[in-house]
C-alpha cells in the first residue's frame, strides 16, 4: 500500500498546484532543454542518451554488404530447392511411368 499512498500524494500535490505555477514549471522545464540542445549542438557529444548516433562505419561489413550476401543467400537456396524437386519429378516419373495405349 505505501506505492499507492505515495502516489495520491504525488496526485493531491500536483491538483493543489495553481495554473500558473505549472505553467512556470513548464516554462522552466522548455528552457532547461532548450539550453542542453545548445550546448550539445555547439559541442556534440555522442554519450548523450538523445543524440542519435549516426557515425559511419569504416569497416566492410555494412548494411549494403548484407543485402548482397543474404540475397545470395537466398537465391542460392531457391536454386537448390528447384534443382531438388526437379530431380524428385524426374525420379518419380521414371519409378512409376505413365503407360499410353491410345497409339
Amino acid at each position: 500500500m505505501p506505492k499507492t499512498d505515495k502516489k495520491n500524494l504525488m496526485d493531491d500535490d500536483l491538483s493543489n498546484e495553481s495554473v500558473e505555477e505549472l505553467r512556470a514549471r513548464l516554462n522552466a522545464m522548455k528552457r532547461l532543454v532548450a539550453e542542453r540542445q545548445q550546448t550539445t549542438n555547439a559541442t556534440p557529444d555522442r554519450t548523450e542518451f538523445w543524440t542519435p548516433n549516426t557515425k559511419q562505419s569504416t569497416g566492410i561489413i555494412d548494411g549494403n554488404f548484407l543485402s548482397i550476401a543474404f540475397g545470395g543467400t537466398l537465391l542460392t537456396i531457391i536454386c537448390v530447392s528447384i534443382y531438388a524437386f526437379y530431380n524428385l519429378y524426374n525420379a518419380v516419373l521414371k519409378k512409376f511411368p505413365s503407360r499410353h495405349t491410345e497409339l
